[in-house]
């Protein structure tokens, strides 16, 4: 055999993220504490972006008019319309992801400057950014991700405390494995996905479809296949609590199962009932026995092991969600503020329609922005010097900074009037009536992507008559009753109501709130009551009666 030596090329496309992308991405996520420091950190970097002071004279000049022509696309017909019409274009094309993938990346696309048609003269409409022109939305009704390059913050915030929701459990785990750019832009869509059970809910073959849209707008050179996106789901699967990812309930307990010890007895059997699909809750052994194979005798003890398995890995902290309302320093400050309109008055930022909830971003947490202009003006077309390479570069960044920052502040307000919508009864009546709602009602209402959402009201807060909350606090899973689904929010709100109106001489025991929550229509086992008291740090009956 001979060896010889020689040069050889070649080819390779790797997939990124464009800066304009990955910025519009993290101010989504940003509160208002972050927002800030964001923006002072541009504005310290870049010497064509300036804040626009309030004895401003354009300022003044120009927040009525700015103010009054946004509200006009915010009260309540014209919402409900756009919103609508959005809709009905999303499900007449079904490869439109919404937000993160078309709309929204296409207007910051098109705010992207021609380096070599750039001059003094040219016009750009987000020059200047008033943020304060979003502080009055209205709605009135007759009665409402983490990448890697954030690891070292996110494990600051992590550490000393506890995760607050599944997903943020999973994503702090994520963040102590090397994952590529494009793993973590799987990844991110994968957990955006994740409902508070820890099921991942989308299906895999959609999300391809959505990143060939993104691919095709973007003009990317690689695909994300098919495998890439398995390997960072089974990352996931590898998280705490086991089980977690899954994509339906046999696969939960497949990965329960993969865990335990392989002597385990009947765990070669349990496995194989996993694949007798909708039979496996009927507990019909001769059923059982005709699509497995296996022996009767050997059904009932591989039931019984899948019984001992967690079939929601993300209960426990769906359920034990912090109380917002105590208003702890990080939520100090609201982001969205609510209050009841009492009237028909019209004001000079919004009509009141009739009696119902005026929603408005804080205007003193939003930053007024604008691009020097006598900079700008220094800008000449042609001129390649560095001088001049410097500015239109600083220049390109300071727009589509307040462009990123304008859509930012757009999706929040829609995104809370829309929560806002769904809960008013919460607003009116307190815990008890909370709704149960979901991230894709949302989604689909305001014409967003999920993800858009998710990240929307990550960290982000909403003062209500009712108290100070996350936004994230208003989507909880549901239970089945006699009169429709309830919220886990509102479950626990009446164990807690029924605990503090018993008898101290005879508290009321898990058996005995079972039944009469059963009385109001909401049929949950005892253990269920038990793991809402105890997520409320409620005693159980004894030890609630040797206090007395």
């Amino acid at each position: 055999m001979s060896m010889s030596f020689g040069l050889a090329s070649t080819l390779s496309t790797s997939q990124k993220l464009t800066p304009q992308m990955q910025q519009a991405i993290k101010l989504l996520q940003l509160s208002s504490l972050e927002l800030a420091q964001e923006v002072q950190a541009k504005l310290d970097s870049n010497p064509l972006l300036e804040r626009i002071e309030e004895d401003d004279d354009e300022y003044e000049n120009n927040r009525d008019d700015r103010a009054d022509e946004l509200s006009e696309s915010l009260t309540l017909d014209s919402w409900n319309q756009s919103s609508s019409d959005a809709s009905s274009a999303g499900s007449d094309n079904h490869t439109d992801y919404g937000d993160d993938s078309t709309d929204s990346w296409e207007k910051l696309q098109q705010s992207r400057i021609d380096d070599g048609a750039m001059d003094s003269d040219s016009s750009f409409e987000t020059d200047s950014f008033d943020a304060s022109s979003f502080d009055t939305g209205n709605y009135a009704s007759a009665s409402t991700g983490s990448g890697s390059s954030r690891a070292d913050e996110d494990f600051d915030s992590y550490q000393g405390g506890t995760s607050s929701t599944i997903q943020d459990h999973v994503r702090w785990q994520l963040n102590f494995k090397r994952l590529s750019e494009a793993d973590t832009l799987i990844a991110e869509y994968l957990m955006d996905s994740m409902d508070d059970m820890g099921f991942i809910r989308i299906d895999i073959d959609e999300l391809l479809q959505s990143f060939d849209t993104m691919a095709n707008f973007y003009q990317w050179d690689e695909r994300v296949e098919y495998d890439e996106v398995m390997a960072v789901l089974r990352m996931i699967q590898s998280c705490d609590p086991i089980g977690v990812g899954a994509r339906h309930l046999s696969e939960c307990l497949a990965i329960q199962l993969s865990k335990l010890d392989a002597n385990t007895a009947y765990l070669k059997e349990a496995k194989a009932l996993l694949t007798a699909g909708e039979l496996l809750v009927s507990n019909n052994i001769k059923a059982l026995t005709e699509r497995t194979g296996l022996a009767p005798e050997n059904i009932t003890p591989a039931l019984n092991l899948l019984r001992t398995l967690n079939p929601s890995p993300g209960l426990l902290f769906q359920i034990n969600q912090p109380d917002y309302t105590q208003q702890p320093d990080s939520y100090d400050i609201p982001d969205v503020l609510v209050t009841p309109i009492r009237s028909r008055k019209a004001t000079a930022n919004a009509e009141a329609l009739e009696d119902g909830w005026h929603v408005r971003l804080n205007p003193d947490t939003l930053p007024k922005l604008r691009v020097n202009q006598e900079y700008a003006n220094l800008v000449k077309r042609g001129d390649d010097s560095p001088d001049n390479q410097y500015l239109r570069e600083n220049l390109t960044d300071a727009r589509l900074f307040i462009r990123s920052i304008e859509e930012r502040n757009q999706n929040l307000l829609k995104v809370a009037t829309s929560i806002v919508r769904y809960q008013q009864e919460f607003l009116q009546h307190g815990a008890t009536a909370m709704q149960p709602l979901i991230l894709k009602a949302i989604a689909e209402e305001v014409n967003l992507h999920e993800s858009t959402v998710s990240r929307l009201t990550t960290s982000k807060t909403i003062l209500t008559p009712q108290g100070l909350f996350s936004l994230k606090h208003f989507f909880s899973s549901h239970v089945s009753s006699s009169d429709g689904d309830i919220s886990s929010t509102a479950i626990s709100a009446m164990i807690k109501k029924l605990i503090a109106d018993e008898d101290p001489k005879k508290p009321l025991s898990d058996s005995r709130i079972q039944k009469e929550l059963l009385a109001d229509g909401i049929d949950i086992a005892r253990r269920t009551v038990a793991k809402y008291r105890e997520a409320m740090n409620i005693g159980s009956s004894t030890q609630r009666k040797q206090k007395y």
